[in-house]
């Protein structure tokens, strides 16, 4: 609050708390932390608490938009019988307890404003993901990026969706890059318990035809994730179903293709300089009722939405190749 020029300081250290851990969730908080910044004289000191392996990342993303100091969170106090003494200033989290929020069908910035502000982002450009500069290129040819992992059954990437596009790339004289990981991370809080809860990613890379496996540049489990952001910047477009390496493309420049199952893209867009369409194309399953649930589902709180609710996963079968390729060439691949 301002007068006369001169903001009321109540307090001199705000913390923003990425408890969730996931990163497609810490990345679509971002923008509420910046918002944040701000809105406020730099007197007020701006803590922000994330996965250790985030730091760095997220170090370089803020570096544009002020003043923060981003911490390793083993060393918060998440659990609030640590916090009976707590000096360390106010704290928001961008997570709600069980029973008390959903965000089935509120977009990710959104519900982040609402978790870390109580305010809603007033349009597209508070909305947008922030940017950064790029480190150098280690990749001298054109190059498309595939992100092949997913924590969920019904976010696959299957290889009889992406082995297609990846021939028509490889066609039109395009290197493939696939990127992922075997594991993630994520936060768990119920109550007093709060634990960092390995998730197991799966993928069809197995799948791949070896004669196409041998034309690829495998870089998965070989980056860090400013690395990773590097690669992904740097290359002519990324493939991808919803999840974090698509958003951590989002704070890049590149060509994105994205594709959705779970959710609509009303819910999941990725604004860059004000705008969700800002090189980037939504691809959805065809003609499938149940396509979009946790966008439809009204009364279904707290589902993750990880497992499918008739048990076959129809929408990623439900994805083609044509409708990703059209969209290269849309982009201008």
């Amino acid at each position: 609050m301002w007068r006369n020029r001169q903001e009321l300081a109540v307090d001199t250290t705000f913390n923003f708390v990425m408890n969730h851990g996931a990163l497609g969730d810490m990345i679509s908080s971002l923008p509420a932390v910046i918002h944040g910044r701000r809105s406020h004289n730099d007197i007020l000191k701006m803590k922000v608490h994330v996965m250790p392996h985030q730091v760095a990342l997220v170090e370089h993303l803020l570096k544009p938009y002020g003043e923060f100091e981003v911490c390793d969170i083993a060393a918060f106090p998440l659990k609030r019988s640590q916090r009976e003494d707590w000096t360390g200033g106010p704290i928001a989290c961008n997570h709600m307890q069980q029973n008390t929020h959903t965000r089935n069908r509120v977009h990710m910035v959104d519900f982040a404003f609402n978790c870390l502000l109580d305010a809603a982002p007033n349009n597209m450009q508070e909305r947008s993901y922030p940017q950064a500069a790029l480190g150098p290129r280690v990749i001298d040819e054109p190059y498309v990026v595939f992100p092949l992992g997913a924590t969920s059954e019904n976010k696959l990437f299957k290889a009889s969706v992406f082995v297609p596009v990846m021939e028509w790339c490889i066609a039109q004289g395009y290197k493939v890059v696939v990127t992922g990981t075997k594991m993630s991370f994520v936060h768990k809080q119920i109550g007093e318990f709060v634990s960092a809860k390995p998730i197991e990613i799966i993928d069809e890379k197995d799948k791949i035809p070896p004669a196409l496996a041998a034309q690829l540049i495998d870089k998965m489990e070989k980056t860090t994730l400013l690395e990773l952001r590097d690669l992904l910047g740097h290359a002519m477009a990324v493939v991808a179903i919803d999840g974090g390496t698509v958003h951590l493309a989002g704070t890049t420049d590149t060509n994105i293709i994205y594709s959705l199952t779970t959710a609509h893209p009303r819910h999941r867009y990725i604004a860059r300089f004000g705008d969700p369409h800002y090189k980037i194309r939504y691809v959805v399953p065809r003609k499938l009722e149940c396509s979009f649930c946790q966008s439809n589902s009204n009364l279904i709180f707290w589902h993750d939405f990880s497992t499918c609710f008739y048990g076959d996963n129809k929408c990623v079968d439900a994805l083609h190749p044509e409708d990703f390729t059209n969209g290269l060439k849309e982009l201008g691949l």
